[in-house]
C-alpha cells in the first residue's frame, strides 16, 4: 500500500465537510472528561503504583488533571531488566509482523484521533487545528515506518560471494532497550520516538513528559491493544531526580531518544557515554529564523512569518523566533505584522477560534514574565510584552526591533512566543546571520526570485528550509515528504525523523557468511 497523509482537516476541507470536524472534536471535548480526575499507573509488563505522585496540570486553567506516578529507581530496575531480556522474541516475530501490528495501531488511533485531539487541549493547551494536525502526524509516523520497514524488507541483504564457496549477507539487529524521553510540545513527537526503535525490534521504556503524561499513558495502551507485547512497551513517568540519570547511564539501556533543550540533551549525550558507547539521537530546539528580501510577496510574508512565529505561542522547536527583513520593505512588512498580530489575543484553546492558546505551565509563564522587563532593556517592544490576567497561562505574541547584534534575543531559544526583527541590508547578510547562529534546524525565505530561492537553499547550513510557505514559513514538516532534521546544535545524528534513512539509526549491521 502506497503512504499517504492522515490530512484529517485538509481532506474534510476538500469535501466541504468541515463542519464534521467542529462537532466530532467538540463531542470529543465533552466525552474526554471521564478521563479526567483519575490516577493511572505506570505500566512495566504489569501496572505500578507508587508511594509519591505527580499532578497533570492543565494550562488552560491551572488545576490538575490526573495525577500519575514518580517512578521509583526499583520499579525502574524491574521494568529494564524486564525490557532487557524480551525484546529478542519481539525481533524474532518478524519484520512483517512488527509492521503489521504497527499499521493496526495507526488505524486504532485515526479511530481515535479525536478522543486524543480533546485531551490535547486539556493537556498541553493545543488548539483544535494544531491538536488534530497533531494527532494526524502521529498516525503518519506509524504507517511511514512500517511501510519503509516492509519496503527495506526489515533492512536484510544479500551482500555477494568473497569467494566461490562463501554465501553472505547483511543483518541489521536491534540493540536491545531504548530509552525514550519525550517533550511535551507534540505528542506526534512522543509517537514517532517511540516507534523507530520498538517497530525494529527493540524494546522501549518511554519516559513522557510531564506536561502530557494522559495522551502518551493513553498511547502506550493503544499499541498493547493493537499486539505490542507489554514486555517489549513500558510506559513510566518519573521524576529526573528519581530516575533520569539511571535512564541514561544504566547498561542495560542501550540508546536514547530525546527531544528537548539543548543543554540537556547536550547532558545526555555526555553522560550516557560516560562509560561506554551508546546511541544518543537528540533534537535539541532551534533558533529558526525567516527572510524577508526585497522581492517578497508582503502579504505571503507577513501570514508566514505571523503562523510560524506564534502558532502554538511558539512552542514548537521549529517555531520562527528570528525575522531578517530587507531594508527596502522593512517599514511595510513591519506595519503589516504588527497589525496581523494584534488581530490575536490568547484564547481558551477549547474555543473553536482560538488560535495563540496559554503556554505550557506556570514555569513558561513565570519565564516570560521575567523577560519582559529584560526585553525593554534590550529593544523596542512594538506589540505584545503583556500577559492575559486570571486563571491559566495566557501570553501575548510580542515582537521586538532595533535589537544589538550580540542581543540574547536574537541567540538564544526562548520557547515563548517573542519574535526578534531584525534589518538587513542584503539577502547574503541575512544568509551569514543564519550561518552564524549555533544551530540549524528550520527555517525559510520569502521572495519571489528563484534566484534568491537558489541562494538560500545553496548556502544556508539549516536542516528543514522552505520558500514562500505562508501556511508557517519555518513550520508544518509533513511525513514522508519533509523529513525533519537539525544541523549543528540542533541535533546529533543528522537523519530526519519521518525519513527514510530513520529507522537504521536503532540497528547495528551484522555480516554473516557461511562456507559451503
Amino acid at each position: 500500500m502506497p503512504f499517504e497523509n492522515e490530512n484529517t482537516i485538509l481532506k474534510l476541507r476538500s469535501e466541504n465537510n468541515e463542519d464534521k470536524f467542529h462537532k466530532s472534536y467538540e463531542a470529543a471535548l465533552r466525552d474526554v472528561e471521564k478521563l479526567l480526575g483519575k490516577e493511572y499507573p505506570n505500566i512495566a509488563g504489569d501496572e505500578i503504583k507508587e508511594n509519591s505522585k505527580l499532578s497533570d496540570i492543565s494550562p488552560i486553567d491551572g488545576r490538575e488533571i490526573a495525577k500519575f506516578q514518580n517512578g521509583s529507581r526499583e520499579s525502574l530496575d524491574k521494568a529494564l531488566r524486564m525490557l532487557s531480556r524480551s525484546y529478542k522474541a519481539w525481533y524474532e516475530r518478524g519484520y512483517l509482523e512488527r509492521a503489521r501490528i504497527f499499521l493496526r495501531a495507526a488505524d486504532l488511533l485515526s479511530e481515535r484521533k479525536y478522543e486524543f485531539s480533546a485531551i490535547l487541549a486539556w493537556e498541553n493547551g493545543k488548539n483544535r487545528y494544531e491538536a488534530m494536525g497533531d494527532v494526524d502526524e502521529a498516525i503518519d509516523f506509524m504507517r511511514y515506518y512500517a511501510l519503509s520497514l516492509i519496503e527495506n524488507q526489515g533492512f536484510i541483504r544479500f551482500t555477494g560471494k568473497a569467494y566461490p564457496n562463501e554465501e553472505s549477507m547483511s543483518v541489521m539487529k536491534p540493540y536491545g532497550v531504548f530509552a525514550v524521553i519525550a517533550p511535551f510540545n507534540f505528542f506526534s513527537i512522543t509517537v514517532g520516538m517511540t516507534s523507530g526503535p520498538l517497530i525494529v525490534g527493540n524494546s522501549v521504556l518511554l519516559k513522557p513528559s510531564s506536561d502530557i503524561p494522559l495522551a502518551s499513558y493513553l498511547f502506550v495502551r493503544l499499541m498493547h491493544d493493537a499486539g505490542v507485547p507489554k514486555e517489549n512497551l513500558a510506559f513510566f513517568s518519573g521524576s529526573g531526580s528519581n530516575i533520569g540519570d539511571t535512564l541514561v547511564t544504566d547498561d542495560r539501556v542501550k540508546g536514547v531518544v530525546f527531544t528537548g533543550s539543548r543543554s540537556v540533551g547536550l547532558g545526555i549525550f555526555h553522560k550516557a557515554n560516560s562509560k561506554s558507547p551508546k546511541i544518543v539521537v537528540t533534537e535539541m530546539g532551534g533558533k529558526d529564523a525567516i527572510i524577508v528580501t526585497s522581492q517578497a510577496n508582503m502579504q505571503k510574508a507577513i501570514e508566514g512569518v505571523f503562523r510560524s512565529s506564534f502558532g502554538y505561542s511558539g512552542q514548537k522547536c521549529s517555531a520562527c523566533s528570528v525575522v531578517y527583513v530587507h531594508k527596502d520593505v522593512y517599514e511595510s512588512f513591519m506595519e503589516g505584522l504588527i497589525k496581523r498580530t494584534q488581530k490575536e489575543e490568547p484564547m481558551d484553546p477549547r474555543e473553536k477560534n482560538a488560535f495563540v492558546t496559554p503556554v505550557i505551565n506556570k514555569e513558561a509563564f513565570q519565564k516570560y514574565k521575567d523577560l519582559i522587563q529584560k526585553i525593554k532593556e534590550q529593544g523596542n517592544v512594538v506589540t505584545g510584552a503583556k500577559v492575559k490576567e486570571g486563571s491559566g497561562y495566557y501570553c501575548y505574541p510580542t515582537i521586538v526591533t532595533d535589537l544589538k547584534d550580540d542581543s540574547f534575543l536574537l541567540k538564544e531559544e526562548l520557547f515563548l512566543p517573542i519574535l526578534a526583527v531584525k534589518k538587513v541590508d542584503s539577502l547574503e547578510e541575512a544568509v551569514r546571520r543564519v550561518n552564524e547562529s549555533d544551530y540549524g534546524l528550520t527555517g525559510g525565505i520569502f521572495t519571489e526570485s528563484s534566484e534568491e530561492i537558489s541562494y538560500y537553499f545553496n548556502n544556508v547550513e539549516v536542516g528543514v528550509i522552505y520558500a514562500n510557505r505562508s501556511v508557517g514559513g519555518s513550520t508544518g514538516a509533513m511525513v514522508g515528504s519533509q523529513p525533519f532534521v537539525g544541523w549543528k546544535m540542533s541535533g546529533v545524528s543528522g537523519k530526519g525523523t519521518g525519513s527514510f534513512y530513520y529507522l537504521q539509526q536503532f540497528l547495528r549491521e551484522q555480516s554473516q557468511t557461511i562456507v559451503h
